[in-house]
């Protein structure tokens, strides 16, 4: 499977490095933009001597090429490349390959025809089945064809490239590249959300926005659910387990913080956008003071799965297992609930649950630059790691008590840092 994957790969980046030394493609890329947001100030970090945050084979203190903006080192021979990345930004860029119309067995080719030559057509045509290939689309100007697309197979590209290069009927033959709707939302506090963009949330909206049929039940401090940006998307059934009544309102402002990350009404001229348009539910089991018992989180893990909940979100935990809480944790996994929980804030590599239980995805929490977040839990037992540094979110319409946050917040909306946002994010 890695063999066939790698044959591939050398294949179409032989075919760029023809097309692209050789062929005139200066505005392939002409219209692609990639936002990237630098206006949030975040405080200062000293990454050289931050502890390696282990996420698979990747080390979170180390910019990848494709996020810093340089040339992919597949293409570092190619002039075309080193010139373009330099001259544009590519923030977030992945793999130029992974843009180029290919099935995995054949690659879309567009040739561009002399229209002033009657048997352009029929010529690139003929030479185009000569090897397997075919004509998928033609692209005129008044009634004037002026351009072919060729699907061609893998193992024929270099080979009909070549030749098509030196057609007298042919201008010019480049990679047919794939497009996309570039979705930005009107949320008006969009521009404050780096997070959601470091992680291409606007690119996954062109594909889709979310479905309410997803359950996301928000374990935490409650939700102020009459937000006017999370209203439509809050669904009921939710309980508060502090105080044993049906009314998980959120008297501290940490749990309406988590919800508006993940499930703010987007694109509504209000406030922010969360990363899905999901439905949520409150589990409330940390009061006023943002502390809670195990007995209050068991509670609110079982409740969450018989209320039909889909994903477990918890910004909470501590230090030192507990056997309830596993066991609650496991209910929900053996009912295939997807949990998912903050690694903690202390900048240690200990254990904190209940994101260190194996049922359950530990989320650390990185910066602008994609490091560890000074203030981070590290280690091998995380999984994932996410914006967690100075995120704009949803706040309580009403006056809370923040005993953490001395000089205050802004009613409806606010940064915070921490694992917490991480986890939703």
């Amino acid at each position: 499977m890695h063999g066939k994957i790698w044959k591939n790969f050398a294949v179409i980046t032989f075919v760029v490095m023809l097309l692209l030394s050789n062929i005139v493609a200066s505005k392939a890329f002409g219209n692609i933009s990639l936002e990237r947001n630098e206006n949030t100030k975040a405080p200062s970090t000293d990454v050289a001597n931050s502890p390696t945050l282990k996420k698979g084979n990747f080390n979170l203190n180390s910019k990848s090429s494709a996020k810093s903006g340089s040339t992919p080192s597949s293409f570092n021979g190619l002039w075309w490349f080193n010139n373009h990345f330099t001259q544009n930004t590519f923030s977030g860029f992945a793999n130029y390959t992974d843009y180029i119309a290919s099935d995995g067995d054949s690659v879309q080719l567009i040739i561009g025809v002399d229209y002033t030559k009657v048997w352009a057509y029929e010529n690139v045509a003929k030479a185009a089945a000569s090897f397997q290939g075919k004509i998928i689309n033609t692209v005129s100007i008044k009634g004037e064809v002026i351009a072919l697309v060729a699907d061609v197979p893998m193992d024929a590209v270099s080979s009909f490239t070549e030749q098509m290069s030196m057609n007298p009927f042919v201008r010019y033959v480049e990679p047919n590249m794939k497009r996309r709707a570039l979705f930005e939302p009107n949320d008006p506090y969009w521009g404050l959300q780096w997070g959601p963009k470091k992680i291409e949330a606007n690119w996954a909206w062109n594909k889709t926005l979310g479905s309410s049929d997803i359950i996301v039940a928000v374990v935490d401090t409650g939700i102020d659910y009459n937000h006017p940006d999370l209203a439509n998307n809050y669904l009921e059934g939710s309980y508060d387990w502090v105080n044993n009544d049906s009314d998980p309102i959120d008297d501290h402002g940490h749990g309406t913080h988590c919800a508006g990350i993940i499930a703010a009404v987007i694109n509504n001229s209000v406030g922010i956008a969360g990363l899905a348009q999901v439905k949520i539910m409150a589990e409330k089991v940390l009061h006023y003071s943002g502390w809670g018992f195990d007995d209050w989180v068991a509670n609110g893990i079982i409740h969450a799965v018989e209320q039909g909940a889909d994903i477990i979100s918890m910004s909470l935990g501590g230090y030192g297992s507990s056997s309830l809480l596993h066991e609650a944790v496991k209910y929900a996994y053996d009912n295939g609930v997807l949990l998912v929980a903050a690694a903690g804030n202390d900048n240690i590599n200990l254990k904190c649950y209940p994101a260190a239980y194996e049922e359950v995805i530990a989320v650390a929490a990185t910066d602008q630059n994609d490091v560890k977040a000074y203030f981070s839990n590290w280690g091998d037992w995380i999984e994932l790691a996410a914006p967690g540094l100075v995120i704009y979110s949803t706040m309580p319409t009403y006056p809370v008590t923040l005993n953490e946050y001395p000089y205050g917040y802004s009613m409806n909306y606010d940064f915070m840092n921490g694992t917490s946002m991480a986890c939703p994010m």
